[in-house]
């Protein structure tokens, strides 16, 4: 309410300011066309008077009422109709006051003395200076607070895209940690060995998340220690009971990604692999980035139907995180596909880096 009324003051002052010069300019006019006879007399007050009233005139009609009405949606025929009309009775008026109620003041001058084309289309002229240079400033004016208003929106959108990415993020770490911790859980009631080492691994996992995916893209070559470390600690756990395999293709040195956007799709990959009514699982990973500009990531994990139907559903936020962040980060330029058939679930995410985000 405060920036309402700082901005009606600020306006108010500029139209006073603009109306004083043009006064101002009138009057020193006419005493300079007297060579300063009348700068005692009131003829000259009375005569810039009028004309700067009916120029006021002329031009808020134009502001208030031409524009709004007729320029914004584009009626430009009316518009251009009525604007001309408006600068003509404006002159009218004009010469009309000159000659009528203030008569005795003029009386015997040549050029105000009389109702004229001559006068009449000078002072429509002047009127439509008038009207132009008002209507140039105030759309100025409209346009740069459109533009200031885009730039905050633009601000605003880009703070709430921040900040759902963050969310999204934030959702990763407790999740991840949450499942691992179950792990660890398990084998410490198990008493396994395996446990101490399973912790040192988190432990570096953890220190990645929290010191190194702090920002919105990080180098592709720590993602991908981040899940060669992330294949250890399942490795580990799951004591080689099922084949899990990482192949990486091409050169990685020049990309950067988002964190942490591989490894909801490889832990639910080990989801639905790694268990089984048989425990016949498998993990298969292919990270390509062969094609110039572009990476593709595969996974393919054992599928047993309905089983792995119900441990999808009830897998939690993962996938759906990663889809959402995708949109975010890589509008238009990333295709998802997962597929499962014939015992086979397999993922498949492609990402075009040719442009930064």
């Amino acid at each position: 309410m405060t920036n309402i009324k700082k901005i009606t003051r600020s306006r108010v002052a500029y139209h006073i300011i603009f109306w004083v010069i043009a006064f101002t300019f009138w009057l020193f006019t006419m005493f300079v066309a007297s060579n300063f006879k009348n700068i005692l007399r009131l003829e000259p007050v009375l005569m810039t008077f009028v004309f700067n009233l009916c120029f006021a005139v002329a031009v808020y009609f134009n502001l208030l009422v031409l524009i709004p009405a007729l320029f914004k949606k584009q009626k430009f025929f009316l518009y251009s109709i009525a604007l001309l009309a408006c600068i003509s009775l404006s002159a009218f008026f004009i010469d009309f006051l000159l000659v009528y109620p203030l008569g005795q003041f003029v009386q015997g001058d040549q050029y105000f003395g009389k109702l004229t084309f001559v006068v009449w289309f000078n002072f429509a002229f002047f009127t439509f200076i008038y009207v132009g240079v008002t209507s140039f400033l105030s759309l100025m004016r409209e346009l740069f607070m459109l533009q200031t208003i885009s730039f905050q929106l633009k601000d605003i959108e880009k703070e709430k895209l921040e900040a759902e990415l963050k969310a999204l993020k934030a959702q990763i770490n407790p999740h991840f940690l949450f499942n691992t911790l179950n792990n660890i859980y398990s084998l410490t009631l198990d008493k396994s060995d395996k446990a101490p080492n399973l912790v040192l691994k988190l432990s570096d996992l953890m220190r990645y998340i929290l010191y190194d995916c702090n920002d919105r893209y990080v180098l592709l070559e720590k993602e991908l220690e981040f899940i060669r470390n992330y294949l250890e600690l399942q490795i580990i756990r799951l004591d080689d009971r099922i084949p899990v395999k990482m192949v990486v293709k091409g050169d990685t040195a020049r990309y950067k990604i988002a964190p942490l956007l591989f490894e909801p799709l490889i832990e639910n990959a080990f989801k639905h692999g790694a268990y089984g009514r048989n425990n016949e699982g498998f993990v298969n990973i292919l990270f390509d980035f062969e094609d110039k500009n572009n990476i593709e990531l595969s996974i393919e994990n054992r599928s047993e139907g309905e089983w792995t139907k119900e441990r999808e559903n009830n897998s939690g936020i993962g996938i759906k995180n990663v889809i959402r962040r995708l949109e975010l980060l890589y509008p238009d330029k990333h295709r998802l596909e997962i597929k499962d058939e014939n015992n086979l679930y397999k993922v498949t995410l492609q990402i075009d880096l040719s442009e930064p985000n």
